[in-house]
């Protein structure tokens, strides 16, 4: 594996901007042309209207990043329905004719504005249910969510096989909804401990009927929605159409949790969502550049340092792979008051290397709209650095 140099505040832009070049080739990702290797990660801000249409304030937002140059921007966390997929108010959702116009808004922001990469950034939308975090909860089992600072949140409820074919139902009305608006592309939120992936952990699924117990009977839940996802967007456009899942590791309750402890759990999952119709892997760890399996191989090896996007992208025989973590910020989320700016080169290095091939970039995104421009130049240095206060406004 070719490295690349070690960071360097010093560096001239010139051999800065060297550095990150592999972030700004132009990419075809099953199908979809783009301008770069950016995504602008999907990051929750809780500051929608109660009726959930996105606002003129998420339309400027988003168009202010796509002006930036944002090869592909994955709209926040969209809730599929009022019911049981929502954590908190105030989140944007795709479930109703209303919301669909909000969201045209939005999309036609994005695709009208001028960036300095020769062709517009697309957008897809990331289809959420957060399950057993939801404000009324359900899950596969009957198992609180242990808070990470103590105590439990709700028991959420055991799903029956009618809320199973509910949950089903309302990724149907929220796919076709998605398609009418005009995204490009449409993101199944399968992370983080929400209602999909919840179904994979032994920890939140002691079921002992088809849904429960062995590996595949825990992956039965989660590809029935990306399989009923999928027939829609054939019926509805065509099998070309891209449709992407996000998975990780690590849950909200547990940033230690392996998910697939093993390279052989991972390659039996992406095989089955690459059976079940997904076309892009969008694979989310607390850092990007970690080694996926540190605890199975010795880091010195290339099978060692390889990430958990870089294993994705081999078990799945080099299906399209996104990787996100930690791109140009400090430290993970959650993690310590202060978060500095900090080199994209390592995260270029993914795309060198084969292991992925876009790089989702979150938090940086949200103190500076034009990353891609001052990153692109050789001037990663003069980026904003974060703060949370950011996350309370939609202004710039």
């Amino acid at each position: 594996m070719t490295k690349l140099p070690t960071a360097d505040q010093d560096l001239s832009p010139e051999a800065a901007a060297e550095r990150v070049a592999p972030l700004f080739e132009r990419a075809d990702l099953a199908g979809i042309e783009l301008c770069n290797r950016i995504a602008m990660a999907p990051m929750t801000r809780r500051l929608a209207p109660d009726d959930r249409v996105p606002s003129q304030a998420v339309v400027d937002y988003s168009a202010r990043r796509a002006a930036g140059g944002v090869g592909l921007i994955i709209t926040e966390g969209t809730h599929v329905d009022d019911k049981h997929a929502p954590d908190s108010e105030n989140v944007p959702g795709i479930f109703n004719d209303e919301q669909a116009a909000g969201w045209k808004r939005v999309i036609e922001a994005v695709h009208s504005a001028e960036n300095n990469f020769g062709s517009p950034s697309r957008i897809a939308v990331q289809l959420w249910h957060t399950g057993r975090h939801a404000m009324n909860p359900i899950g596969p089992s009957a198992i609180p969510v242990q808070k990470r600072d103590g105590g439990y949140k709700d028991t959420p409820r055991e799903m029956t096989e009618a809320d199973m074919d509910e949950v089903v139902a309302i990724f149907e009305n929220a796919a076709r909804l998605s398609i009418e608006a005009g995204f490009d592309s449409m993101e199944i939120h399968g992370a983080h401990g929400y209602l999909l992936d919840s179904f994979l952990s032994p920890a939140s699924n002691q079921r002992t009927d088809d849904y429960g117990g062995s590996f595949e009977n825990r992956m039965r839940f989660p590809l029935r929605v990306v399989r009923a996802v999928r027939k829609v967007l054939d019926e509805a456009v065509g099998r070309e159409y891209p449709l992407m899942i996000r998975f990780s590791q690590w849950r909200m309750e547990d940033y230690s949790a392996y998910a697939y402890p093993d390279p052989d759990h991972l390659e039996r999952w992406v095989l089955a969502l690459k059976d079940a119709g997904v076309d892009i892997l969008h694979v989310s760890t607390r850092d990007a550049t970690d080694p996926g399996f540190p605890h199975l191989f010795d880091t010195d090896t290339d099978d060692g340092r390889r990430t958990l996007a870089g294993w994705t992208r081999k078990l799945s025989g080099g299906m399209p792979t996104v990787a996100v973590g930690r791109v140009s910020v400090s430290a993970s989320m959650d993690e310590g008051a202060a978060v500095q700016t900090t080199d994209p080169a390592p995260a270029a290095e993914l795309i060198s290397r084969g292991e992925a091939d876009m790089i989702a970039v979150g938090r940086s995104l949200i103190a500076n709209p034009r990353w891609c421009d001052t990153v692109r130049e050789g001037r990663w240095n003069e980026l904003v650095p974060y703060t949370r206060e950011m996350l309370e406004s939609l202004d710039d």
